[in-house]
């Protein structure tokens, strides 16, 4: 039976999850565990953001850094030993969170990130798109 704990300790362990979504309008940060239970779920709207301050650059950089605060208060940071960033959408929020795991509020975290992937959904072709706004 000693054997068999060596060969558990040889399989690589799931990674946790940092899910940034970040579109034109608003910004969301999730971090979940390694079987996809999320543990923090917030948005800039939870943060007291209301309508159009959301969707800034500013208000993605506190979501990030609240976050980040939230999981080194429950002590999650050391219970995480692997996490995967996953980045979806091309709004504002998707550079300010980046920068916050990069600053000094993601120094814990930032060691143990082992995959950056993008999961930004792409259109094949798809619906009709929106007319532009003609402003003016």
């Amino acid at each position: 039976d000693l054997s068999s704990g060596a060969m558990m300790a040889d399989q690589p362990t799931e990674p946790y999850h940092f899910h940034i979504y970040s579109h034109k309008h608003n910004c969301h940060v999730t971090v979940t565990k390694p079987n996809r239970d999320a543990i923090v779920s917030l948005s800039c709207g939870n943060l007291g953001f209301r309508k159009s301050q959301r969707k800034t650059y500013d208000s993605a950089y506190q979501l990030g850094a609240y976050v980040i605060d939230k999981l080194q208060q429950a002590g999650w940071h050391n219970k995480i030993d692997k996490m995967e960033v996953s980045l979806r959408g091309f709004g504002p929020g998707r550079e300010a969170v980046t920068k916050v795991l990069l600053g000094t509020e993601g120094k814990l975290l930032r060691d143990k990130i082992v995959k950056v992937s993008d999961s930004t959904r792409l259109k094949f072709g798809g619906t009709r798109s929106k007319r532009p706004r003609r402003l003016g």
